[in-house]
């Protein structure tokens, strides 16, 4: 009996003594040839639509996280500037800034483009569409802001720029594509239009008003008399001038042209 036991303890001690190693999770997802671990966190972020914006425009990620810009209606880009020089590239004076060149969506797309942007650090990213107006117009993001009033005051210093500059080179990430149902958004409707691209139809063009308040206009030919005519004209409201003493009627005697116009 007392054999037995000792076998059971030592034979307990060696099972909890036995090394087990680390369990290694292999699970990878593929981006369109960037390959994350799943332990890290996808962070989608919808681009343009049926506004030029981010959504959303605030993103806090920690380091081996992936930022994947979904980019909807319209053409947009993704393009880092910094807080004082908003609208314009990093890139300028630092060749490895993010940029992820413009990526359209068209109406009847099946796919979606993507940018697929590692975080490497926990520094503050300060984000903008370089495509027209749209930097002014808002569409700026800020990735791990240290504060809520940077989003602010970078979203005023971007309505103030005096112009949007874009980037150069693709940068900071992997352009990619996704098919339409796996995005984080809708399309915009499709723009309703006349068949085959036609222009519309021109608007047909208002009535005219009556003249005069529907009083019809009279088309007056004028006579010019001979030099020295006399020509006797009837006194307004007078039916009859003939019938009627008095000044009921204007002499006018037609005085000979002159080479010079009268004196005002």
């Amino acid at each position: 009996m007392m054999r037995f036991l000792i076998s059971s303890i030592l034979l307990a001690a060696s099972v909890e003594a036995r090394p087990f190693g680390p369990t290694v999770r292999r699970n990878e997802v593929d981006l369109g040839g960037l390959t994350i671990k799943a332990a890290n966190r996808l962070i989608p972020v919808v681009v343009g639509g049926q506004q030029d914006v981010f959504v959303p425009n605030v993103v806090t990620a920690a380091v081996g996280d992936i930022i994947q810009f979904q980019f909807s209606n319209g053409n947009h880009t993704v393009t880092e500037s910094t807080l004082e020089a908003p609208c314009r590239p990093l890139q300028a004076t630092d060749p490895t800034a993010i940029h992820s060149g413009h990526i359209p969506f068209q109406d009847g797309q099946t796919t979606v483009g993507t940018f697929n942007m590692p975080i490497t650090s926990t520094k503050t990213l300060f984000l903008y569409c370089a495509t027209g107006p749209h930097c002014q117009l808002g569409q700026v993001l800020v990735v791990n802001p240290t504060n809520d009033q940077q989003i602010v005051d970078y979203a005023k210093g971007s309505a103030a720029a005096a112009e949007n500059i874009d980037g150069t080179t693709v940068s900071g990430g992997t352009v990619a594509s996704i098919p339409l149902e796996a995005a984080a958004f809708i399309p915009a409707p499709v723009q309703d239009g006349p068949p085959g691209g036609a222009a519309p139809p021109a608007a047909e063009a208002p009535a005219a008003a009556p003249d005069n308040a529907g009083v019809p206009i009279q088309t007056i030919t004028a006579i010019i008399p001979p030099e020295g005519t006399t020509i006797t004209i009837p006194l307004a409201g007078v039916a009859d001038a003939a019938t009627l003493p008095g000044t009921t009627t204007v002499i006018v005697t037609v005085p000979a042209p002159t080479s010079t116009p009268p004196a005002a």
